[in-house]
């Protein structure tokens, strides 16, 4: 097993790429065993092994469509005009309008059937219009077919995977963050700018996975109801995240900047008790955000837990001792850093702890469907 991984790593080409050089090779086959154009039979294939199976059928639909287009305007304005580059000119044009007046963006298999047949003689235009159409619906039919027959994709298992790639390195950009606020220190920024361009790049790659699975199977019949739409709401949390670590970012340095200006003023122990509850803060974020992925992702029972304000009363009472021996601009501006990442954090616990509730309300009806299966011989 650690040779296969070891040998998936090293592969350049994934199984999309397989199956675009399997069309290619059946389409070319069959379009030289018939006699037939193989390479218009091959860009066909090629333009039709989409990355999922309804995107593959809808895309032959669209461009059997603009082929007739193509085709219907290349016969009209060849009968009318000699064939040649001049009617190629004038047909262009007509072409790309009437593609795009039909809802069709993608008019270069409307061009090509009316390429080639204004680039015929005009007693062949009849014949070549029907030989160019059988052509080019093998191509269509073979990508059809290499697309839905072999390796279909597992975009929800891809989805799963990264989700939570993604939460390893934005819980990890968020928390991090925070906890340099309470020193307070600033991470160099290369390693910052790192870190942030990682977590973007996660963000669009669950994405992309979420469309296609619902693409794939089509989100109203999806198996998993309720939970691909926390799946959903999770990206959606992450994203979140990854915008506050940058507010805390921001945040402490200017606290920092603010410090220096100051001449680096002495902490006082009930401002040090309010970080103390802010690290604490931080570190049951953690906690419970490992409890989450162990619920969504490895089936682990989720636990109720009571989404009060307790918590941060608690540290507004601290607030207001501090505030008994501090007032003034020092204490305007060190409420102001605190506020940010405290509210931050305030919504990262707040928002974990309402998905185990979801979870925890849920997983009761899920065993109960499994039982229900099970016992009715499904």
């Amino acid at each position: 097993m650690p040779r296969l991984k070891a040998l998936k790593l090293k592969m350049p080409f994934g199984a999309r790429m397989i199956k675009t050089a399997i069309a290619v090779m059946l389409s070319f086959y069959i379009a030289h065993k018939y006699q037939l154009n193989a390479v218009v039979a091959v860009i066909s294939a090629i333009i039709n092994v989409q990355p999922t199976l309804s995107r593959s059928l809808r895309n032959a639909i669209e461009q059997i469509i603009v082929h007739v287009v193509g085709m219907v305007i290349g016969l009209g304005v060849g009968y009318l005009w000699a064939p040649g580059p001049l009617a190629m000119g004038v047909a262009t044009p007509l072409v790309i309008w009437s593609a795009l007046r039909l809802g069709y963006g993608e008019v270069a298999m409307a061009l090509l059937p009316m390429v080639i047949i204004l680039s015929s003689p005009e007693e062949a235009f009849l014949t070549e219009a029907l030989y160019r159409s059988i052509v080019i619906f093998l191509g269509l039919g073979v990508g059809i077919a290499v697309n839905g027959l072999i390796a279909p994709p597992r975009y929800r298992d891809r989805l799963l995977t990264r989700l939570q790639e993604l939460n390893d390195v934005t819980v990890d950009f968020f928390g991090s963050l925070a906890n340099d606020f309470t020193v307070p220190k600033l991470i160099p920024y290369e390693e910052y700018e790192k870190k942030r361009l990682e977590v973007k790049s996660l963000l669009k790659e669950c994405r992309l996975y979420l469309e296609l699975w619902r693409e794939q199977l089509g989100q109203k019949r999806t198996p998993f109801p309720w939970q691909d739409q926390l799946i959903e709401q999770y990206i959606d949390f992450n994203t979140n995240l990854y915008h506050k670590s940058k507010d805390i970012f921001e945040n402490t340095r200017e606290r920092i900047a603010w410090r220096e200006q100051m001449g680096q003023p002495i902490i006082t122990p009930e401002f040090e008790a309010i970080l103390a509850m802010l690290q604490h803060g931080i570190d049951d974020f953690r906690r419970l955000n490992n409890q989450l992925r162990m619920s969504m992702f490895k089936g682990v029972p989720a636990q109720h837990y009571p989404v009060d304000d307790k918590f941060w009363q608690e540290m507004s009472d601290y607030v207001d001792l501090w505030h008994e021996k501090l007032t003034g601009a020092y204490y305007m501006h060190a409420l102001l850093f605190l506020a940010v990442v405290a509210n931050n954090l305030k919504y990262a616990n707040r928002t974990v702890k309402e998905y185990l509730n979801i979870i925890h309300e849920n997983q009761d009806i899920a065993s109960r469907e499994i039982r229900k299966r099970l016992d009715s011989g499904l």
